[in-house]
């Protein structure tokens, strides 16, 4: 009866997505929906999760069209040829460093807040001790890192519960303004850039190995609760703090719930940045294994080596760059699928298990939209 109630792959493979997307970038959710107005930040909720769930449909019939198995950057380079795969391996380059980078600096923070009364470390001692443990449980493999998101998963349903029901009597219905004009466009590029789970897809086939017919209900699942857990935290923090909610999210609180705010938003920080990590080096290093070819033990080491070394050698601010860079990069890549997927369709050499059917008209409006939200992150950078 206990073997009945174990989570099985489908389960599994939900929770290597939702892990490779739930991360840093839902501290800026509240800063940013606050700035815009509550209402127009729903709506763009609304439409940059309709639009994500639909590149991810995308991307996951790309995968099921081709018979061997890629990263993003080996499906480019097989349906668009070396120039764009030239062009998406520096857009996947410079987004996954800078990402792993940006978490391995807030995972030695939150480290810092959860474990400084215990043991006095410094930021940059817990980054490393992160690294350490982190880098193990990429070496052992998927299975390893599968069955991890799905207790992470689950761990961060109840911290986002349980910062809700320590908040719930403070929140004030005032703090949820409809709108501001100065701002109206802000949460396109946060809301996009913690949506983004590309990465995370080729993964979530790998755990359902002999059960692809599953995908697309996996695809939807792992794509709606991060958007779930989102909207919760986002509604939390916003009424709450109102205009005094923070860029990060959590010191903007500290006014309101005092200091067990900081445990707990700490904890839930560095269980939603040790996930991400965990799925965007996996990600990096069977990119490097499957489509450039190298062994096991270097494509892990070319995984978490530099990104390390560019900590250690001083770039310990570098939120603000892979804020920069990630909604530029993610933006481009989305482009890049649709043309991939157009491509997938007519030369694909697999029978995938779904089909999504779009006139072209609505991937072209797809690609517009992507162009213009990157062409905005710059502008406001």
């Amino acid at each position: 009866m206990l073997e009945n109630l174990r989570p099985n792959k489908f389960w599994y493979a939900v929770a290597v997505l939702v892990g490779s997307t739930v991360g840093v970038g839902i501290y800026g959710m509240p800063f940013a929906f606050q700035k815009a107005g509550f209402g127009v930040g729903l709506l763009f909720l609304l439409g940059v999760v309709g639009l994500v769930l639909l590149s991810n449909l995308l991307y996951g019939e790309v995968v099921l069209r081709t018979h061997e198995r890629h990263q993003f950057v080996g499906y480019v380079k097989k349906y668009l040829g070396p120039w764009a795969q030239k062009f998406n391996l520096f857009l996947f380059w410079v987004a996954v460093y800078g990402a792993l980078v940006g978490i391995i600096i807030i995972s030695g923070d939150f480290l810092t807040n959860i474990l400084s009364p215990y043991f006095n470390f410094s930021p940059f001692a817990f980054s490393t001790i992160f690294l350490i443990a982190a880098s193990i449980l990429v070496l052992r493999g998927l299975k390893t890192v599968s069955r991890f998101d799905f207790f992470m998963m689950a761990l961060l349903g109840f911290i986002v519960l349980l910062i809700a029901l320590l908040g719930v009597k403070r929140v004030d219905i005032a703090n949820y303004t409809l709108g501001a004009k100065d701002f109206w466009f802000l949460p396109f590029g946060v809301v996009l850039f913690a949506m983004n789970s590309m990465p995370g897809i080729p993964l979530v086939r790998e755990a359902l190995i002999g059960s692809e017919n599953k995908l697309k209900k996996a695809l939807i699942a792992g794509t709606i609760i991060p958007a779930i857990l989102y909207l919760v935290f986002t509604v939390f923090v916003v009424g709450v703090s109102g205009d005094f909610t923070s860029p990060d999210a959590i010191s903007g609180l500290l006014g309101f719930l005092g200091p067990k705010i900081v445990f707990v938003g700490s904890l839930f920080g560095f269980l939603t940045s040790s996930t991400i990590f965990l799925n965007l080096a996996t990600s990096l290093k069977e990119s490097l294994r499957q489509d450039f070819h190298f062994k096991h033990w270097w494509a892990w080491l070319l995984a978490i080596l530099p990104p390390y070394l560019l900590f250690f050698s001083g770039i310990r601010n570098f939120i603000d760059i892979v804020g920069l860079v990630g909604g530029v990069a993610i933006s481009l890549e989305a482009i890049l699928l649709v043309f991939v997927y157009i491509s997938a369709k007519r030369n694909g050499d697999r029978i995938p298990e779904y089909s999504i059917r779009l006139p072209r008209p609505v991937l072209y409006l797809m690609m517009a939209v992507f162009a213009a939200g990157a062409a905005y992150t710059l502008i406001i950078k």
